[in-house]
């Protein structure tokens, strides 16, 4: 009994260390997205925050633009076009909206275990 204990720990160890984010604050860079989702819509910012769309709950929200924090350069973002403006949401800090032609999608910040 006390061996099947041990392994249990050795693997629950060795899959947290092998998760996305670990070891980084549970923040997620491009390379650990695209690894979970190669056809991630996603924004990186210049600061290395990669941030991704299509969660249900981020459109639930009600939410408000809040400071302009970016323009989408060539290379940036994988779905949304060079000149895209991006905010803050006022009420949630980690859900940028993005603005641009008219449309408006929203992205949360990638954050791993």
């Amino acid at each position: 009994m006390k061996g099947i204990y041990i392994g249990m720990l050795v693997a629950i160890f060795l899959l947290s260390a092998c998760s996305p984010g670990a070891g980084e604050g549970g923040l997620l860079n491009l390379g650990q997205v695209l690894s979970m989702n190669p056809d991630a819509d996603y924004v990186e910012l210049e600061n290395g925050e990669v941030y991704t769309h299509g969660a249900e709950w981020v459109n639930e929200k009600n939410l408000t633009k809040g400071e302009r924090i970016a323009e989408v350069e060539k290379g940036m973002a994988s779905d949304l076009p060079a000149g895209t403006a991006l905010y803050e949401s006022e009420e949630i800090p980690a859900i940028l909206i993005a603005v641009y032609d008219g449309k408006t999608k929203r992205y949360h910040l990638a954050m791993g275990e």
